[in-house]
């Protein structure tokens, strides 16, 4: 019997594993390993579920990920930008003013400068507060509420230090068209060479394969004399101890004895499912950048990522590719649609925005996810203490993003990886 038993085998459930060595066992639903960090081929287009880059602002993490990956990752340099009004404007918004007409220019600055900080009850009062009305109704409100589909008034704040607050020096150069650098931590990054992100958790899993049961879907677990049985209908697993590095939701209705307000307030977290549409054309370089951000509401997708700009292993030659990303909850009209119908809506829209012609098309491809983004909604700080405070007072440890239920990156997922197992190892 291992000691610990991590429910889960995403990028947290990996590196739980990795850091806490041969006394942990991992148990994982499908075939292959992962979660959000999967990526797919087809028709020699490689791409992942949604724009992941190798970044952070903890050099430690960092540098533990590329001495990881080694010579299988390349650097490569932010240029990204913004679909604003048929234009390219930099990315972030706030430093790419100089693209705008001069009326929205003009309507940016101004109101920066003049901004008064009101009160602040939720995620729309912060972005007035911190950006002004310009950039606020011209770009912040329509592409946050395109991503979260959720409207900021509905949103808490509990995750806003994730968004840098521009200096005014560099509002006012970038009104000016001065070039300057919002994000600087994101300013270059790494990816894979070959295979996509999934590369990244690969890494950790070729490490730990022989620690690995596949097709476990976990589906009752509960506490034992000798600590924790996990079953998932068939085989039964024990275990002196467990790490949830699985969704909370799929837990918590696993979990034997959860009490009744827990279970309300696993119940009203929230959160947004993800469907990504590639399209494969037989056109090289559709555009010179990898993520291309859209606040249109009359637009599917909220993001755009071009797999070309990693080079010729992501893109048959003479060819590329443009890969959309829409969130979606599961049953609303969105997620209902099939996956033809949601390709000829992203076709039809990249058409319409002149990025490429439908007759040039020669390969699509749509994936799904359920759990994607975390929601910060209004009452996220305290349904999330409730949860935290049920499986901390059980001795049950939760890793990773849909576990914490936190709108972590990779490099988040990692640190919070090798926290858990330091803390797992000392009790």
């Amino acid at each position: 019997m291992a000691r610990v038993g991590i429910l889960g085998g995403g990028l947290a459930g990996l590196c739980l594993s990795y850091f806490l060595g041969p006394d942990s066992e991992v148990l994982e639903k499908d075939s292959t390993c992962g979660g959000l960090c999967r990526s797919y081929k087809k028709d020699g287009f490689t791409y992942d579920l949604g724009g992941h880059i190798i970044f952070s602002k903890d050099t430690e993490i960092l540098d533990f990920e590329l001495s990881m990956l080694g010579d299988r990752v390349g650097r490569f340099y932010r240029n990204n930008s913004i679909w604003f009004k048929r234009r390219f404007v930099k990315y972030p918004f706030e430093n790419g003013l100089a693209a705008l007409d001069k009326e929205d220019n003009f309507y940016c600055l101004y109101n920066f400068l003049v901004n008064k900080p009101g009160p602040q009850r939720n995620f729309r009062d912060w972005i007035y507060n911190t950006f002004g009305k310009g950039l606020a109704e011209l770009y912040l409100i329509p592409y946050n509420t395109k991503i979260w589909n959720t409207p900021p008034e509905q949103m808490g704040t509990a995750w806003v230090e994730r968004i840098p607050k521009p200096p005014v020096e560099d509002v006012i150069k970038s009104s000016l068209g001065i070039e300057t650098e919002g994000y600087v931590h994101q300013l270059y990054f790494y990816y894979p060479k070959t295979g996509g992100f999934e590369t990244l958790p690969r890494t950790f899993e070729e490490k730990v394969r022989q620690r690995i049961v596949r097709n476990f879907a976990v589906s009752k677990v509960r506490r034992t004399a000798r600590g924790w049985q996990v079953s998932d209908g068939g085989d039964e697993r024990e275990y002196e101890r467990i790490i949830c590095a699985m969704p909370i939701f799929d837990f918590a209705a696993a979990l034997e004895g959860i009490p009744p307000d827990v279970e309300q307030a696993v119940s009203s977290l929230r959160y947004n499912s993800l469907i990504v549409v590639m399209v494969g054309v037989a056109k090289p370089k559709l555009v010179e950048q990898f993520a291309l951000y859209v606040p249109q509401q009359d637009l599917p997708f909220h993001r755009l990522c071009f797999y070309g700009y990693f080079g010729n292993a992501y893109v048959p030659e003479g060819a590329s590719s443009v890969v959309a990303e829409i969130t979606a909850n599961e049953g609303d009209a969105v997620w209902s649609m099939s996956d033809a119908e949601v390709t000829r809506h992203v076709v039809d829209g990249l058409e319409r925005e002149g990025f490429l012609d439908s007759r040039d098309v020669i390969a699509t491809d749509v994936q799904r996810t359920k759990y994607a983004y975390v929601i910060y909604d209004i009452d996220y700080e305290k349904n999330l203490g409730i949860v935290h405070e049920y499986f901390r007072s059980q001795g049950i440890e939760l890793c990773g993003r849909f576990a914490e239920f936190k709108y972590y990156n990779s490099d988040a997922v990692i640190r919070s990886a090798k926290t858990v197992a330091q803390r797992v190892a000392n009790t």
